[in-house]
């Protein structure tokens, strides 16, 4: 594991790593046969400024070519390098249309991320299997969407936002970490896979099931996508407009959801 310091985390050893100076520790690569990279600076932590837009980019493709340069020198030999990469390939395109792996990337900052991300990934196709996870809205009760979400229905403010129509395809954390197995394990997964549920849940149903499992109200009108945009700017792009994004290929791998709805997702997480 890889960290900004050399520590512990649940009784795993972390070691330190330097994206600005293009450092990591040695100690890392010792009997490493597979290599699973989900670093990247959050995409709607920050606006997006110009230098912020640069971080977004470089966090991920220069921490990926770093990766490459230390498992060449180190001689690794490598099995799979599984990347992190996000639906918002697709864009933010609220329509009917189902998107699948094949499909071409949007024509939107978002989607340049995703590109640079999986191409950075797509680099050591030359020394190992390939896989990358374009993720939805990852549920989980210990950070990420759902808790900003909850927060504002737990002090009874809660609301969609801009129409609410915009689709956000989801999948529970435990579900997403068997995923990520599911590909380390299975040596036939190669390539692009979407990490969503495949359940199509727009914003509004998102927040009522969650006002639902928080027994709270929801008596607000819509938050206005004006509001979005002075606040956000930008990136209010993400969270006003969203696809529908398949699940099949996943599932035609051979990998099951132990939680395929929304409903049963949140019902595990607020238990």
């Amino acid at each position: 594991m890889l960290s900004r310091s050399e520590q512990s985390y649940m009784g795993c050893k972390a070691y330190a790593w330097d994206l600005a100076n293009g450092v990591i520790d040695t100690r890392a690569f010792e009997g490493v046969s597979n290599i699973i990279h989900l670093a990247g600076a959050g995409i709607a932590d920050k606006r997006w400024s110009d230098s912020r837009k640069r971080e977004l980019i470089d966090s991920r493709v220069k921490s990926a070519e770093l990766l490459k340069q230390y498992s060449i020198s180190q001689n690794l030999a490598l099995n799979a390098f599984i990347s992190a990469s996000g639906i918002g390939y697709y864009g933010t395109e609220t329509t009917d249309r189902v998107f699948k792996e094949e499909d071409p990337p949007a024509d939107e900052f978002i989607s340049e991320i995703c590109v640079k991300w999986e191409s950075a990934a797509d680099n050591f196709s030359d020394v190992c299997r390939v896989v990358k996870l374009r993720t939805g809205v990852v549920l989980s009760k210990e950070g990420g969407a759902l808790v900003r979400l909850a927060q504002p229905i737990k002090l009874g403010i809660g609301a969609p936002v801009g129409s609410g129509n915009q689709y956000m395809p989801c999948i529970h954390i435990d579900d997403l970490c068997r995923m990520y197995l599911h590909c380390l394990e299975n040596q036939e997964t190669k390539g692009v896979y979407n990490a969503v549920s495949g359940e199509s849940s727009t914003n509004r149903e998102l927040t009522q099931a969650v006002a639902r499992e928080l027994k709270k109200p929801l008596w607000l009108p819509n938050v206005p996508a004006f509001a979005m945009k002075l606040a956000f700017g930008e990136m209010a792009k993400i969270l006003l407009g969203g696809s529908r994004v398949s699940a099949d290929k996943i599932k035609s791998s051979g990998f099951n959801f132990e939680f395929p709805t929304l409903k049963n997702a949140l019902a595990e997480i607020y238990q």
